[in-house]
């Protein structure tokens, strides 16, 4: 499949654009098991009601393991930050807000990192 150029590239991963649909593409490098509990992790956040990308499969491309998401149109905050650093207490203070509604919810069912 052609996925053309990425958008992003981590450590673990590619992330492509395709057809509207974010596809994170695992190195090879990684456990069988790798996509599986990002998605797991990543479906427990949108239960949350965190803002994240709806998973939409875990599945193989050419060999290797994908997790396919929603794509979410928008700039990140550190974009929103550098493009008007007048705004950054603002910023920074829904950045705070963010975390905060991360660590108020127990993710017991998850294996810890």
């Amino acid at each position: 499949m052609n996925l053309g150029t990425p958008i992003a590239i981590g450590n673990t991963a590619r992330i492509y654009l395709h057809e509207n649909t974010i596809v994170k593409l695992f190195n090879d490098d990684l456990p069988d098991s790798e996509s599986s509990k990002e998605a797991d992790k990543q479906k427990f956040a949108y239960s949350c009601g965190l803002s994240v990308p709806k998973v939409l499969d875990v599945t193989r491309i050419d060999g290797k393991q994908a997790i396919l998401m929603e794509h979410i149109e928008g700039r990140t905050l550190g974009e929103l930050l550098f493009k008007d650093m007048e705004q950054a207490e603002h910023y920074i203070n829904i950045s705070v807000e963010v975390q905060q509604k991360i660590h108020s919810f127990a993710a017991d069912s998850l294996e810890p990192i």
